[in-house]
């Protein structure tokens, strides 16, 4: 399940590369053609750059939401439920030592 969230979110970043590439090639072809100035294809394409950052960081709050989502039900405990658990288990263990010392 994990290899193929990895192989997914791969694909997503080598579809924004080639989009990235394609936008920019078409940008410059505008400009060549003269429909659009070089700094209306800068601004577009600042403006296309931030809308993406903007989605990849939703795509990673969506991601990490599905893949939690994912692990609780299939009651797979985290590493900070694990160590909260440990942490417990020693605090109780000094406890029962302090009232039941053991001379062994």
């Amino acid at each position: 399940m994990i290899e193929f969230i990895k192989k997914t979110m791969l694909a997503g970043v080598g579809i924004a590369v080639v989009t990235k590439d394609k936008i920019l090639e078409v940008l410059d072809d505008m400009v060549n053609k003269g429909e659009i100035t070089k700094d209306e294809a800068i601004a577009m394409s600042e403006k296309i750059v931030n809308e993406g950052k903007e989605e990849t960081e939703k795509a990673k709050v969506e991601a990490s939401k599905l893949f939690n989502d994912m692990l609780h039900k299939a009651n797979i405990v985290t590493r900070e439920q694990h160590d909260d658990l440990l942490s417990r288990v020693q605090a109780l263990e000094g406890r029962l030592h302090k009232e039941f010392p053991n001379d062994e």
